[in-house]
């Protein structure tokens, strides 16, 4: 607003500053002729003062030659003359203090008035300039002036020599002036009032007459004295009060009246300007109200526009298509004719982390164009959010065609995106639900087509599935077990079971596997194939596993207290305990709280958990081993079987799967492919266990092929452990055969 208001008033400013340059010219011009006339008269009282000077000066000058020649041919004595000629010219020249008589050889023999100075009677002249040039003097019938030296009474008394050479005299006869006495009588006749004078030699001040100096630097005339060789400096300068009465004033009231006009005429273009500004800002004042009318209305369209609109890809939102869904919903041609299509993107997120939200951004616009080239005229597309979309179909004559639908978009979306410089692979997997099963509800279709895109990801992704009742069923049954599971690991109400470890040939317990079982309050068991996938998916693995390995290990130790001080305890670790930075710490600070050695536990991992992260792991296991620890393989030779980690990595001991033993000795094919895991555990010197032994068979061709240690329900199924503490105290560590539960 000031901006605008300093602008309305453009006129008053050229005023303004043209005013003052103007006035700042004339001033500057009528100063400077004020200036040129006070140097000119400055200029005039220099020159008489310089000139009175050197009058006064001169006639000194004439005075000792005068009275040298007189000396010269006076027939008297110089005694005789002496104190006459000392008389007269004390009488007529009141600024000579003294009268010497030098000799040749510049000794004082005389000096008047007697009673002054008398001590330097027989002492040489000195302190001055003249000690030299006097001796060098032969001839020269003019004054040579000079410093007084030791004759003077102050630093800036002169004195005035003339040099006699008669036939019965010889020396130098010489007048000492109070140059400060002398310059006070020519200046204070001769001055003019408010003018001020100061005389230098060699930069040392001989005599001032000022008391204002303030000007001296910016306004002192100088001039040259030059008497008989002396060379002095003059300097004449004003008070600041006689500078002001050079100028006249006539300059500054000019200026000021300049500065008056202009800031009237300011004021009056000011005025006009602001009358001018006031109706311009009137009528902007109705631009910008009618500007800000339709902002506000494209505003409020833009806000209902994005309130039904995704901003990305401009389709329709999940709001606007449940009003949508309600319309068709209520009308009774196009009940249970209505179908959901829900896709979500299969490893959106790993495009997202890896190349950025603005590639991601670009990925869902292309899908979107994509699924909309496919869809049919009057189906409805809708971004959910994320990487999910909604497509509705009002008039689906047959499930078939939305079969074929769904198979059609799963191929275009299993085709490369090119993104900027990226070439990008994903894949969708789509729920599919009809509205005869949400009972026409678009709330209940929607979530339907949902749990239908829940179970389609379970089957592998890249696929779609159909809403069915037996699928919400499993889904609820599922959520159910989740809110059970979750309550049973926070109360810690689960139990740990105990399966032993045997040793094959003298059938002695070496060790025990610690597996959990969750045996609900009416005494059902949940077995671990159905509960431990869903504590993976819902993360309840790891307070799960952190509770099996406490209680295991206090079990262990209660054990070992009771005499069987050899058995070790296998642990399993979970793949997400894995991606824990503390995992060691708090396995080490179980062992510890249960003063148990590191060495009677091995943490157990699956084949599959082992190869995810090798790095990752790696760093685990050594750690682990530096510890004490022992690491087996869980499950060995289902997964992704390689020697070059059992080679390079710590592991202590391989379990065979129970795949290959359930069929021992009768299949040839498990058969060499024990014999072969037997072989390369001897090699590398790595411990072997047999897992899911059961017949008497199995254990004799184990222990044909030097597999000493197994585990089964031959020797024992997974029990608590009370019995496990029965068993050890009943057959002293031993286990017998005929025991299968």
């Amino acid at each position: 607003m000031r901006l605008k208001l300093f602008a309305g008033a453009k006129q008053a400013l050229i005023t303004v500053v043209t005013g003052i340059l103007i006035s700042l010219i004339a001033f500057s011009y009528v100063r400077y002729i004020e200036n040129q006339d006070a140097h000119e008269a400055l200029e005039n009282e220099a020159y008489n003062v310089q000139r009175e000077i050197r009058q006064n000066l001169v006639a000194h000058l004439f005075a000792t030659e005068l009275f040298a020649r007189e000396l010269k041919q006076s027939q008297q004595s110089l005694d005789q003359r002496w104190n006459d000629d000392a008389s007269i010219i004390s009488l007529y020249y009141q600024s000579i203090t003294a009268m010497v008589w030098l000799s040749p050889e510049l000794v004082i023999e005389k000096y008047y008035p007697p009673n002054r100075q008398a001590q330097l009677l027989g002492t040489p002249f000195k302190q001055s300039e003249l000690i030299e040039v006097l001796p060098q003097s032969q001839g020269n019938q003019h004054a040579m002036i000079g410093s007084a030296g030791n004759l003077g009474r102050i630093g800036s008394d002169i004195v005035m020599f003339s040099r006699i050479d008669g036939a019965e005299r010889q020396g130098f006869l010489g007048l000492v002036i109070s140059l400060q006495d002398l310059l006070n009588d020519v200046i204070r006749q001769n001055i003019s009032e408010g003018y001020q004078v100061a005389i230098s030699r060699d930069g040392q001040t001989l005599y001032q007459f000022a008391g204002d100096v303030s000007l001296r630097e910016q306004w002192s005339v100088n001039r040259t004295l030059q008497l008989l060789g002396s060379k002095w400096q003059l300097h004449v300068w004003m008070t600041p009060a006689r500078l002001a009465d050079e100028r006249e004033g006539f300059a500054l009231t000019l200026l000021f009246t300049g500065l008056f006009i202009t800031a009237m005429l300011t004021l009056v273009f000011y005025i006009v300007a602001q009358s001018r500004y006031k109706a311009q800002q009137l009528a902007d004042a109705n631009i910008e109200l009618y500007s800000e009318i339709d902002e506000r209305e494209r505003v409020e369209k833009e806000i209902a526009y994005l309130a039904e609109h995704d901003s990305l890809t401009r389709l329709i939102n999940r709001n606007a298509l449940m009003r949508i869904l309600t319309e068709w919903l209520n009308d009774p041609s196009e009940n249970g004719l209505t179908a959901i299509l829900f896709v979500d993107l299969d490893r959106f997120k790993e495009v997202n982390d890896a190349l950025g939200h603005t590639v991601g951004d670009e990925l869902i616009k292309r899908v979107a164009r994509r699924i909309k080239k496919l869809a049919p005229k009057d189906a409805v597309l809708a971004r959910s959010g994320g990487d999910e979309f909604l497509l509705a179909l009002p008039r689906s004559s047959a499930r078939e065609h939305i079969l074929t639908l769904a198979e059609q978009m799963l191929q275009a979306l299993d085709a490369h995106f090119y993104v900027d410089e990226y070439e990008l692979f994903i894949s969708a997997s789509i729920g599919i639900a009809f509205a005869e099963d949400a009972d026409n509800n678009p709330e209940y279709l929607i979530r339907n087509a949902d749990t239908a895109l829940y179970q389609a990801k379970d089957n592998g992704r890249n696929t779609y599935h159909i809403y069915s009742q037996a699928v919400h069923r499993d889904l609820a049954k599922k959520l159910e077990m989740v809110k059970q599971l979750r309550h049973a690991v926070e109360q810690e109400s689960l139990e740990v079971y105990y399966q032993p470890k045997v040793e094959l040939l003298g059938h002695r317990i070496i060790g025990l596997e610690a597996l959990v079982r969750w045996v609900k309050e009416d005494g059902t068991v949940i077995g671990p194939d159905q509960f431990i996938p869903v504590a993976e998916d819902t993360g309840l693995i790891i307070p799960l596993s952190e509770f099996v390995m406490r209680t295991a290990c206090q079990q262990l130790k209660r054990w070992h207290e009771m005499g069987f001080a050899d058995l070790t305890m296998a642990i399993n670790i979970s793949g997400k305990q894995l991606h824990l930075p503390d995992l060691v710490d708090t396995i080490v600070d179980n062992v510890s709280e249960a003063r148990l050695s590191p060495r009677f536990i091995e943490l157990e991992l699956t084949e599959q958990v082992f190869i995810e992260n090798i790095q990752s792991h790696t760093n685990f296991m050594h750690s682990v081993r530096e510890h004490g620890m022992s690491l087996a393989i869980d499950d060995f030779g289902v997964g992704y079987s390689s020697l070059s980690y059992l080679k390079n990595f710590p592991v202590t001991s391989l379990k065979i799967d129970r795949s290959f033993v359930r069929d021992l000795p009768d299949n040839e094919d498990d058969a060499v492919i024990v014999q072969t895991i037997i072989n390369l555990a001897k090699n590398l010197n790595i411990q072997l266990v047999a897992e899911g032994i059961e017949t008497s068979e199995q254990v004799e061709f184990l222990l044909s092929r030097d597999c000493g240690v197994g585990q089964g329900y031959l020797f024992s199924r997974p029990i608590p452990a009370e019995e496990i503490t029965q068993l050890l105290q009943n057959y002293q560590g031993l286990m017998p055969i005929d025991i299968s539960s």
